[in-house]
């Protein structure tokens, strides 16, 4: 299959190994590392497996607006997601995915639909994490990478999955249609920013939260799903909250989040991105509070009291 990528930061990286392992003609938008990457190929160090691996996809400046695709993806963050809308609408394809945090896709919708009623436009969010440093991406991802995919506010339909899980047609990258991406993307925010916040408190140093500190993140989370279903919104994954209302899961979760900040793992599933990624933390944390003040719901008092601790920009961070 013919694949356009954009975005060649760690998550990028890594959706772009796996479309070239999967034997695709795969095309990469590449911005600051355009010179890198056509001298190095593209290189990741796969952390926690321990390896590293280089592809070489073709890389290109700006997208070729003329060259027909069968899917384009675009891994961003959602603030540059929405600087890249007209590029989109110009694309030759019928199929178009927005994957990563994004809490304007209402507003990116809008703007392609208007334009190309023919497009058939998706959203989804990849289950790793990571960074870029020393010309390569450091990433951290479980022996089977997710992406999960669907409408804004419906499932999408079962030719555009096919086409997907046809791309992906590897063991370990699996497919996930969730049916409702905007409920997905508010339920990540419910069990993202509260760690992110705490992260934020200890100078990035997760070795010194203590139990009590993540006895607060979990708390913020439950009131954040509370908040979310009492303003009607559906836990998406189906049952994610139950990882917050007490019982094993609920111990199990303590226990990994734990886990995390005593390790290499918190370091590469949180205080990284909140180092290199704190554009999009400030822009999810300001989205999240305007949806908010639109969308009256239960209370958060845990959760509006770690959020103070949220940087206003990167100089305001202390490390």
């Amino acid at each position: 299959m013919k694949i356009l990528v954009y975005g060649s930061g760690a998550l990028g990286s890594l959706m772009i190994h796996f479309l070239c392992k999967a034997g695709n003609d795969v095309t990469v938008v590449a911005r600051s590392t355009v010179d890198e990457l056509r001298r190095n190929g593209l290189v990741i160090r796969h952390y926690l497996q321990r390896k590293t691996t280089t592809d070489h996809p073709k890389i290109v400046e700006s997208a070729p607006v003329d060259e027909p695709f069968d899917i384009v993806f675009s891994l961003m963050q959602g603030q540059q997601q929405k600087a890249l809308l007209d590029a989109f609408i110009d694309l030759k394809t019928n199929l178009l995915v927005l994957v990563g945090n994004n809490l304007e896709a209402d507003y990116c919708q809008n703007r392609i639909l208007a334009e190309r009623n023919d497009l058939q436009l998706l959203f989804g969010f990849q289950n790793s994490a990571g960074h870029r440093e020393g010309g390569k991406a450091v990433v951290a991802r479980l022996p089977v990478t997710e992406l999960f995919v669907g409408g804004l506010h419906q499932p999408a339909p079962d030719w555009a999955i096919d086409a997907i899980r046809k791309a992906f047609s590897i063991k370990d990258y699996k497919v996930t249609p969730i049916g409702d991406m905007q409920a997905y993307y508010l339920c990540h925010v419910a069990e993202v920013m509260p760690y992110g916040y705490m992260c934020y408190k200890c100078g990035c140093n997760l070795k010194e939260l203590c139990r009590r500190d993540i006895q607060f993140i979990m708390q913020a989370s439950k009131e954040c799903f509370a908040y979310l279903k009492s303003t009607g919104v559906s836990v998406m994954p189906k049952g994610e909250d139950r990882f917050y209302n007490g019982g094993l899961p609920t111990y199990a979760m303590f226990l990994l989040y734990r886990l995390m900040s005593k390790t290499v793992l918190g370091r590469l599933m949180v205080s990284d991105h909140c180092q290199n990624g704190i554009e999009e933390m400030i822009y999810i944390d300001q989205k999240f509070d305007e949806w908010r003040r639109q969308h009256h719901g239960s209370p958060m008092p845990t959760w509006d009291g770690i959020r103070r601790h949220m940087p206003k920009s990167k100089a305001d961070i202390s490390v």
